[in-house]
């Protein structure tokens, strides 16, 4: 017996784990071990650490960088760029700002708080003319400044806008994309293919045109065409999200929820900052049966877009297949105060089904005068 006890003392001893230190602890010593370092490694781990996509240590190294060189520009457009990754698109908006302040020449600034800007096209376009002012003909700020006009229908200026970049530079691919854009919302579809196939001859390994084929296809109804150039797309560039998007929204028509979730995973793998592709991805799961993983995937939207109804009333609905009928009643109940609700109806209508549901459950474990309740 006591040979037993004493194996099982051994083996006791021997799955011991050493005393583990506090994550905040450690966190503490490395915040410490950086503050040590000379700013300009610090900015050089944080870029290395972006390309090898560690966001929050990258980000780590910049606050502190920042903190020692305020005014260091391409630092503040880094810091953006990573909290884009990190889907917090305000705090990535303060930041381009903050670069465009120290340096109002700087072009990747101005062209990411534009598109982070859409939608809010009057603002995007503001910031674009005012950096359009310190770089005048500059073809990537004409480009995005056209294709602000076009998302406010203003057609004939973007053309303008587009020319313009033409007109310096014929060979440059990305403004004819943009011009086919303009032409296809003219309905001028065939204009809109020989500008793309302009495009396509002039830099032949540029998925983006493809996509922009396949979204003339849809226009025309000619689906098998449209997934043909998606494909193709994704083939060319894996990393091309608008492809991969665009075959998620494909298989969503046929309700190939399985094939759509899996195209919009791949979309949001390369391009986690659009919360329509998030949003598309929850449907997908919804249709999937998949509540927890749909609602994981709406919270992603409001992070990205606090405003967005249709993902409110989504996580809602999953709260509730989840079976989380206090979570759903709160979503609900938020989603019926905002403004301009969609399913304002059907909201209320769950609101009234959940509180008898709640009711129920209360009268059924309430207990029954003269008898003792069960503690466990």
């Amino acid at each position: 017996m006591r040979k037993l006890i004493a194996a099982l003392l051994l083996l006791s001893v021997a799955c011991a784990h050493a005393p583990r230190r506090s994550p905040a602890l450690d966190a503490a010593a490395e915040r410490r071990r950086l503050l040590e370092l000379p700013p300009a490694i610090l900015h050089k781990e944080a870029r290395e650490l972006m390309a090898r996509g560690d966001w929050e240590a990258a980000r780590l190294r910049l606050e502190l960088y920042l903190a020692q060189a305020p005014d260091n520009a391409a630092a503040h457009f880094d810091a953006g760029w990573v909290a884009e990754r990190l889907l917090d698109p305000k705090s990535a908006a303060d930041l381009y700002s903050r670069a465009l302040a120290r340096d109002p020449a700087h072009v990747g600034a101005a062209l990411n708080l534009a598109r982070l800007q859409r939608n809010s096209p009057e603002e995007a376009e503001a910031v674009l003319r005012s950096a359009l002012q310190r770089t005048p003909g500059e073809p990537r700020l004409l480009n995005a400044l056209a294709e602000v006009l076009r998302s406010q229908h203003q057609l004939d200026q973007a053309e303008a806008a587009i020319r313009g970049v033409l007109e310096r530079h014929p060979r440059d691919a990305s403004a004819y994309r943009t011009l086919a854009a303009i032409e296809a919302g003219r309905g001028r579809v065939r204009l809109a293919e020989s500008a793309l196939n302009n495009a396509r001859k002039l830099d032949p390994k540029d998925a983006g045109i493809l996509n922009s084929l396949g979204l003339l296809a849809m226009r025309r109804d000619d689906l098998a065409a449209a997934r043909g150039y998606f494909e193709e797309a994704t083939r060319l560039d894996a990393a091309c999200a608008a492809a991969w998007a665009n075959l998620g929204a494909l298989a969503l028509r046929y309700r190939d929820y399985a094939a759509a979730e899996q195209a919009y995973l791949r979309a949001t793998q390369v391009d986690p900052t659009r919360w329509e592709i998030h949003l598309a991805r929850a449907w997908a799961l919804e249709g999937l049966r998949k509540p927890r993983e749909a609602r994981a995937e709406y919270e992603k939207v409001l992070a990205l877009d606090p405003h967005q109804d249709d993902a409110l009333y989504g996580k809602a609905l999953a709260l509730k297949a989840e079976g989380d009928l206090e979570g759903a009643l709160r979503a609900f109940k938020e989603y019926t105060a905002l403004p301009k609700a969609g399913f304002l109806k059907e909201a209320q209508n769950q609101l009234a089904a959940i509180d008898l549901r709640l009711k129920s459950t209360a009268e059924a474990v309430r207990p029954v005068p003269g008898t003792a309740a069960v503690v466990q």
